[in-house]
C-alpha cells in the first residue's frame, strides 16, 4: 500500500535521513551498495564479474553464489529489531528517540470504494515513500550481511 505521508512528517524524516546518510558508510560492509551515499548497486555486477572470470581461470577451485531477493522487504522490518541495531550501531539516544517516535502507534485506514474503513494498527514495516525507509533497511539487514 502507498502511505500518504504529510509534509511536517517528510520535513522531519528529510532531516533525519540526511543525518543518518552521514554515518551509514562507516556502519554498512562495503558490499552493500545499494540505498548507500557514493555507492552503486552497479559495484556488486562488477564483483560478480570479477568472481566468475577468477574462478573461470582457476577450474580446481569451487564457488558458490547465491542471490537473495527479500520479498516485500520494507514491509517486513521488525521495529524492535530495528531500534536495536540502532543501539548497537552507537547512535545516539535522541537519534533513536526521534526514530521511535515515528514507529509508534501507527494506524492506516483503507478507502475501498470511496469509502474509508476502521482504523488498522500497523506494527511493522517502513513506509514506502519516506527518505529513511531505505536506510533503516539497509541498517537492518547489516545484521544478515555480517553472518
Amino acid at each position: 500500500p502507498i502511505s500518504l505521508l504529510n509534509s511536517d512528517y517528510k520535513i522531519f524524516a528529510s532531516i533525519l535521513a540526511e543525518r543518518l546518510k552521514r554515518y551509514l558508510n562507516t556502519f554498512i560492509h562495503p558490499d552493500q551498495n545499494g540505498f548507500l551515499p557514493k555507492r552503486q548497486i552497479k559495484d556488486n555486477i562488477r564483483i560478480i564479474l570479477d568472481t566468475l572470470e577468477y574462478y573461470e581461470a582457476h577450474p580446481e577451485k569451487q564457488m558458490a553464489l547465491i542471490f537473495l531477493d527479500a520479498q516485500k522487504a520494507f514491509g517486513n522490518v521488525n521495529w524492535r529489531f530495528m531500534l536495536l541495531q540502532l543501539t548497537q550501531m552507537g547512535f545516539g539516544e535522541k537519534f533513536i528517540q526521534a526514530i521511535e517516535t515515528i514507529y509508534h502507534n501507527q494506524s492506516a485506514k483503507v478507502m475501498i470504494n470511496g469509502e474509508l474503513t476502521e482504523s488498522i494498527d500497523i506494527n511493522k514495516g517502513t513506509r514506502q515513500g519516506c527518505p529513511l525507509s531505505p536506510l533503516l533497511f539497509v541498517l537492518t539487514l547489516e545484521v544478515l550481511i555480517r553472518i
